[in-house]
């Protein structure tokens, strides 16, 4: 919008800053891609002459970057899909296995008020992760980014019809696939692990179409975030807050549930709209949809700062970005994420 003749000269130097360092980051995903594609048709072709490919390292496999982390990937991306499973994350179910090892984790409202992770395994896989819950109709905009199937114990019908319209591929344990099994000395359903290792034999590759979050190349090339922070308190609801302290391992829970803590270098708290699923729970509660899709309030964990904006997406399977109050593109240092997805009516965030 045009708010004066005296601005146009310094907004549209703004604009083109942003219009360039957005460009910037399309490209460097579609040299990941084309990356991806060089290794697809080189494992094709059966040739082992890789002596004048430019993107070689002494000889060795590409070097690319993971859609989910933004690190480089000395030997190539992984030849298995990516995972996200739905861990409760309730006292009952207590502790969370395996969380230390995912890329990425998006916590989301379910009903009551209580939150569940969608929790992103793609460069690691590890034989036991849990406790894992049912699927959300709002998995499906954290899971297309990704490409990754959804691994879950179950899920309403209603659910799953959404699922297969979104063409969201589900790995459920009532459905009668292979790799769960229940803890002992736990009570339903609170008791249901799974082997990541198993579901890799089972399926084959799939490789993310779009890096998940908009990376900088590198930690010095991302964006500063000039207010520094040490701790920082995400309220889902009056039932449920999740407080988090910032030091040398990067962000954790201060009252998490795993064993070992989920290690974040950016923590992104992002403001989205919910509404009725459509459904009750078994106790009778409305089941909650967050809609992971358009745009919103974006507040973002740098590292030991914080900076405030906005996140956009275009579709449940784009790539989210994020842009500072000024409307210019954040560019996060390669690393795990953890996001905080809150519902737009009831959430607020503090920091400190």
């Amino acid at each position: 919008m045009v708010a004066g003749d005296t601005d146009t000269g310094s907004r549209s130097r703004v604009e083109n800053r942003a219009s360039c360092m957005l460009a910037s980051m399309k490209l460097r995903a579609t040299v990941s891609m084309l990356a991806a594609a060089v290794v697809l048709t080189a494992c094709s072709s059966g040739d082992d002459d890789t002596t004048d490919d430019p993107n070689q390292k002494d000889g060795s496999e590409l070097v690319q970057i993971s859609p989910l982390t933004g690190e480089r990937l000395e030997g190539g991306l992984p030849d298995h899909a990516p995972f996200a499973v739905k861990i409760d994350n309730t006292s009952s179910a207590a502790p969370q296995t395996g969380l230390d090892q995912a890329d990425l984790v998006v916590e989301e409202t379910v009903e009551g008020g209580a939150t569940r992770l969608a929790a992103i395994f793609y460069s690691q896989m590890p034989e036991s992760v849990g406790h894992v819950r049912s699927v959300r109709a709002t998995d499906i905009g954290i899971a297309k980014p990704a490409s990754a199937h959804i691994v879950a114990s179950g899920g309403a019908p209603q659910t799953f019809d959404r699922l297969r319209e979104a063409e969201v591929p589900i790995v459920s344990e009532d459905g009668g696939a292979g790799g769960f099994s229940r803890e002992p000395g736990k009570a339903a359903p609170y008791n249901v692990l799974v082997n990541l290792r198993h579901l890799t034999e089972q399926i084959g590759p799939v490789r993310p179409s779009v890096p998940y979050l908009p990376w900088a190349e590198t930690a010095e090339e991302a964006t500063p975030a000039p207010t520094p922070v040490t701790a920082a308190s995400v309220r889902f609801s009056n039932f449920h807050t999740t407080e988090w302290t910032h030091g040398e391992g990067g962000w954790t829970r201060a009252n998490g549930l795993a064993q070992p803590e989920f290690a974040a270098r950016n923590l992104l708290v992002l403001f989205a709209d919910e509404v009725d699923a459509g459904y009750r729970d078994p106790a009778g509660n409305a089941v909650p949809e967050t809609n992971f899709v358009g745009s919103g309030r974006a507040v973002v964990f740098a590292g030991g700062g914080v900076i405030e904006g906005t996140w956009s997406k275009q579709d449940h399977a784009s790539q989210i970005q994020l842009a500072d109050a000024e409307g210019n593109p954040i560019g996060l240092a390669p690393g795990k994420s953890w996001i905080e997805l809150v519902n737009n009516s009831t959430a607020d965030v503090n920091w400190r």
